[in-house]
């Protein structure tokens, strides 16, 4: 035989798997067989030994029921011998018919005699001081009579032959009763002596037989049922597994692939073609890895000047970027000390000067706003570059909401616009300036988007534990939704209507600023607006963990 046949390489997997799946159910059902050949060898094996108990109990309860009765009296007959130990063992009736006296160790004989001449068992008694030879104990049960003498054992089993038949041999005690005292007294016995034993012997014909066909049974049984298993094994798991085997080795031999010259081969079952198709594979891959590397290598040999150059771009940005913002804080403190003695100028001659007050006007309005351009483009430079600092403080809510609107009440009033004015009774935690500086550019936007004789409300009120709410709502043009994400953009400005005759702001970057400024309280600010019905901002702001209702204010 050489190496291969052994190794099973010339069996497909299938062949395989049936021979050891084979080989590992027959060794567990012969596990089996033996282990429930042997239990019912004992069970059976058990039977005989009750049974033989079950018949000594039978023999000892019939002789105590003579010796209580003192003798048996039945018809004498030639094959009965007298007993010495009567004195009259002898009587007739009337009618002249002897009787004779049976005492329980002859009745004990003719029983085993009986039982002897059926075939089913037979048994004798026995004493190593017998009177009658028959009864003469053999090598096994002198011992046994001394072993019941000696010792605390009251039974024995054994395995033996007669006539060359094996039989099971039981033997046990015979123990002297006061009834049994007035017959062998004088053999020196008292109530409690081992007076012999009784041995008692059951063919094992019938018991080998059973043992024999039980065996038979048992093996064809598992033999058949092993059989059914392995059967049912093997055809589901060809249907569930080996077919997809071969529906892998299908696919792997439809697929092209140059084979090196070493470490593949088509020799043994399906499995070692898939590993080694499995191989082939990661040797592919390691190749075309090993491609893709040195392309990237030859790739990216410039791109690493290029992230070089770009992260050397980004530096430029963020110095010019920091350049523009600091441009943009020097201009603007450079424009505002100009403008601010400009407008003082302004209020001067229109304190002392009647002629030309048209012209004022125009000076003083655009003072103010080039004024108010320069503080919005300073603030936010200082946002944008994080200089700006918060100084939070203990605020009221109501009273900064009614300061803010008397800033703005003039402008309201040239437009016959009424504000309204919902607060509850609130402590913001809030740097006191900004928020105002919010609220103040919320309300004069929507003072300027307001319609003649139009209305504006401003609410506050709790949104939670830790936060208030603040709303301004108008009743102007509103805001397309395709526009509302930029308006919070620096120097975006919503187009407006063709036929609104509302003039265009001045920077946009008002709402900037105050996205910027909610935003450093850890706030956030959004707008609801329908298109001719108005807008809505709202922001969050804080709220100063304190009892509120000792602050006196309410909403009004």
């Amino acid at each position: 035989m050489t190496k291969s046949f052994w190794s099973f390489s010339w069996l497909n997997v299938s062949l395989k798997f049936l021979v050891v799946t084979s080989a590992a159910i027959a060794l567990v059902f012969a596990c089996l067989f033996f282990w429930l050949w042997k239990h019912q060898e004992d069970q059976i094996m058990e039977q005989v030994r009750k049974q033989a108990t079950i018949l000594y109990n039978q023999l000892v309860l019939t002789r105590g029921w003579v010796a209580e009765h003192e003798t048996l009296v039945r018809v004498k007959r030639s094959e009965i011998s007298p007993n010495l130990l009567f004195q009259e063992p002898d009587s007739k009736n009337p009618d002249g018919t002897v009787l004779v006296k049976i005492n329980p160790s002859i009745l004990t004989s003719e029983l085993s005699e009986r039982a002897s001449k059926s075939g089913l068992y037979y048994f004798k008694l026995t004493n190593t001081n017998c009177l009658n030879p028959k009864n003469a104990p053999d090598e096994f049960e002198k011992q046994a009579i001394e072993l019941f003498k000696n010792s605390s054992d009251k039974e024995i089993f054994r395995m033996d032959f007669q006539n060359s038949k094996p039989v099971m041999r039981y033997i046990a005690p015979v123990y002297v009763t006061e009834n049994c005292l007035s017959c062998h007294a004088g053999n020196g016995y008292k109530a409690g002596d081992i007076g012999g034993c009784l041995s008692i012997f059951i063919p094992m014909d019938e018991a080998s037989k059973a043992i024999k066909k039980s065996g038979a049974i048992l093996f064809v049984g598992t033999l058949g049922f092993g059989a059914i298993l392995i059967g049912l094994l093997f055809v589901s798991t060809r249907s569930l597994l080996f077919s997809r085997i071969r529906d892998i080795k299908s696919s792997i031999n439809r697929i092209n692939l140059q084979k090196p010259s070493t470490g593949f081969t088509n020799k043994g079952d399906e499995l070692k073609e898939i590993s080694d198709f499995c191989y082939l594979i990661d040797e592919k891959l390691k190749q075309q890895h090993e491609h893709l590397e040195r392309a990237i290598r030859e790739s990216t040999r410039d791109l690493y000047q290029t992230t070089e150059n770009l992260e050397k771009a980004n530096k430029e940005l963020e110095q010019l970027n920091a350049a523009k913002s600091e441009f943009f804080s020097d201009i603007s403190h450079e424009l505002r000390t100009p403008l601010t003695n400009i407008k003082g100028a302004v209020d001067i001659l229109e304190r002392t000067s009647s002629d030309n007050l048209k012209y004022i006007e125009i000076i003083k309005r655009n003072s103010d706003h080039l004024i108010k351009l320069v503080v919005d483009l300073l603030d936010y430079s200082r946002l944008e570059a994080g200089h700006l600092e918060l100084k939070f403080e203990k605020t009221f809510a109501e009273e900064l909401v009614e300061d803010t609107i008397i800033a703005v009440e003039a402008e309201a009033q040239k437009k016959y616009v009424k504000i309204s004015v919902e607060v509850e009774g609130l402590i913001l935690k809030i740097d006191r300036d900004r928020i105002y500086q919010v609220l103040t550019n919320l309300l004069a936007n929507a003072i300027r988007f307001s319609p003649v004789n139009g209305a504006i409300s401003v609410e506050a009120k709790r949104l939670d534990e830790n936060q208030v709410i603040i709303s301004v709502q108008d009743e102007g043009i509103g805001i397309d939704e395709k526009y509302r994400k930029d308006i919070f953009r620096k120097f975006y400005q919503a187009p407006l209507p063709t036929d609104s005759k509302i003039k265009k702001g001045s920077s946009g970057i008002g709402l900037a600023i105050c996205k910027a400024l909610i935003e450093a309280h850890n706030g956030k600010i959004w707008v609801e607006s329908t298109v001719g019905s108005g807008s809505k901002f709202s922001f969050t702001v804080p709220r100063w963990l304190e009892d509120e209702s000792k602050t006196g204010f309410g909403s009004r």
